[in-house]
């Protein structure tokens, strides 16, 4: 398939030469490898061949101080004798993403796990372990043998927040042990301000960079300008942080299916990039989760064209500059921080690991988008599962999450689940824009406390933490994400949850089980048959209506029963 054009327009304006990656700027490119999240993830080192991405951040080690590591298809072998994953072609990639000029990070935490410490000891003896296991310690199990990372990435989404600081500190005392490299310490806190889990780690411990989840919430993209909440995080950067100098990232989806909502295009991020950038100097660029979807959507070389044309440093990530792109259709520093890196010649230079991945062809179908044929302005488009883009005058086309379809929403193709609508459809937008313009007089009513989620231990037959996050907001309709997290022990894939609805809402569909309301009281109980027999976390959407001002359901009101 031949490049996209802001891809193309990118790639001509980079150096030959590999420049290292400078946490300074705010023309840095983040995006997230290892959870397959497109269904077509690559190997990581082909994802280093050119110059897209500045940062890698491997995600995730979803389970500590019992160490539990999960990068889907790209590393599946353990050590003898152990479930510690033993990632030997990983550990080439990172060295080779390296040596083009790439930080690569790895991510603890994330929406479904068994993560958190007891207190700052269990905190700080961990962090021992993770030097041992990941940086320049040694141990006698290394998932990644002899590769050194580049640092650490906080992407706490359940438990306490007991310990982080302590484990911050501690690690950074052994990178300031090795005065050859800098090493990172990052977080990627939700937009609702300030974040629920990490809010105490962020005001009393160092940060380089932190990626602001701008999606899934109602302070998301798809909110600009009216709710999107840049500045709450600019404001924290310069009077609440720890280091001054932080740098805070937009957060993006990397396409309509990588996210329940906040998804927007090329061309509208590249105007709220522009505006933070001319407004906010902690800007330090764009993160987007994940890879594997803002390659497959071309969002990617879309993200880079903008921070070229716009931010300072320009460096791009490193890498050749004339990389061949492909889609599938399938699935100031511390004084502890150590010198940063420099542009250095090398006599060998590490090569990537073979790709993990096939690419078939796509099909589709009669009077539908197809790629390659032209399209006009922003236009979007449905094929079935298969979302379309316009991007430099012709159709785009990406497949959507297995089990999902795409839907043309107000001009805008997202991935849903079906609830019951015809999967074997076609669409094309007609018009230019593809924001939803938000009915101002309800935007009055509706305040931004009142949004920010509350997550509680639920009422239980089983510890389990349960959230409730706002979504997309649209007149008097709207979409709420509930998170349900095992503490400790898993679910099983029989079960049910039920909460109060506020006065004046009503419940239309979920994406996940069914739904039965009495009065204002909500049940929605699981699919056995479309369960895993057991579970440490289920997340799905809600939507439904309103009257007057929108409110999240009271989270002490949830009753979780797993069968």
């Amino acid at each position: 398939m031949k490049l996209l054009a802001g891809l193309s327009v990118a790639l001509a304006a980079f150096s030959a030469y590999t420049t290292a990656f400078d946490v300074n700027c705010n023309s840095n490119y983040v995006s997230y490898y290892g959870q397959n999240s497109a269904r077509n993830q690559k190997s990581l080192g082909e994802y280093c061949k050119d110059a897209v991405e500045d940062v890698i951040v491997l995600a995730f080690m979803n389970g500590f101080p019992n160490i539990l590591l999960n990068f889907a298809n790209a590393c599946e072998t353990t050590f003898e004798g152990s479930t510690l994953l033993h990632c030997p072609s990983m550990a080439k990639d990172i060295k080779y993403c390296q040596a083009q000029g790439k930080a690569v990070i790895l991510s603890m935490g994330g929406a479904s796990g068994a993560y958190g410490f007891s207190g700052d000891s269990d905190a700080v003896a961990f962090a021992d372990t993770v030097w041992n296991m990941f940086f320049k310690g040694s141990s006698d199990k290394r998932p990644f043998d002899d590769a050194v990372l580049d640092g650490i990435d906080l992407d706490i989404e359940g438990g306490s927040g007991a310990g982080y600081p302590a484990f911050i500190n501690q690690l950074r005392s052994h990178y300031a042990s090795d005065p050859s490299k800098q090493y990172y310490i990052a977080a990627a806190p939700q937009c609702p301000f300030p974040d629920v889990y990490l809010s105490s780690t962020l005001n009393s411990a160092w940060f380089d960079m932190v990626y602001v989840q701008f999606y899934n919430n109602y302070c998301g993209l798809n909110a600009y300008p009216n709710w999107f909440n840049f500045g709450d995080w600019d404001n924290w950067a310069k009077t609440k942080s720890i280091n001054k100098n932080v740098k805070v990232y937009i957060g993006a989806p990397g396409s309509p299916s990588a996210a329940s909502s906040g998804y927007v295009d090329g061309s509208t991020l590249k105007t709220i990039y522009d505006a933070v950038r001319s407004k906010y100097s902690s800007l330090g660029g764009i993160m987007t989760w994940d890879v594997s979807q803002a390659r497959t959507s071309g969002l990617a070389g879309s993200i880079r064209a903008a921070l070229d044309a716009g931010g300072t440093c320009k460096n791009g990530g490193g890498g050749d500059p004339t990389p061949t792109t492909t889609t599938t259709s399938t699935t100031t520093t511390s004084s502890t921080s150590s010198v940063p890196h420099s542009t250095t010649s090398m006599s060998t230079t590490p090569t990537p690991s073979e790709p993990t991945t096939s690419e078939p062809t796509s099909t589709s179908h009669t009077n539908c988008p197809v790629s390659g044929e032209p399209c006009s302005g922003n236009q979007q488009g449905c094929d079935g599962n298969k979302f379309a883009l316009c991007s430099g005058g012709k159709w785009y086309l990406g497949s959507c999450v297995s089990g999902t379809t795409c839907v043309l929403n107000n001009g805008q193709a997202i991935c849903d689940w079906p609830n019951g609508r015809s999967t074997d459809t076609c669409e094309i937008s007609g018009g230019s824009s593809l924001q939803k313009r938000l009915d101002f007089s309800k935007v009055s009513l509706i305040t931004q406390p009142k949004l920010r989620p509350k997550p509680v231990n639920a009422q239980s037959n089983v510890p389990t933490r349960v959230e409730f996050v706002a979504g997309d907001i649209s007149g008097e309709k709207y979409s709420m994400v509930v998170k349900i997290q095992a503490n400790k022990k898993a679910f099983s894939g029989k079960w049910s949850i039920g909460f109060t609805l506020p006065d004046g809402q009503t419940v239309d569909s979920t994406s996940r089980g069914e739904v039965s309301v009495d009065s204002n009281t909500v049940t929605i109980k699981s699919n056995p048959s479309s369960e895993e027999a057991e579970n440490m976390a289920a997340i799905f959407k809600i939507t439904g209506t309103f009257k007057d001002s929108y409110d999240l359901p009271d989270t002490n009101s949830a009753v979780f029963r797993s069968f």
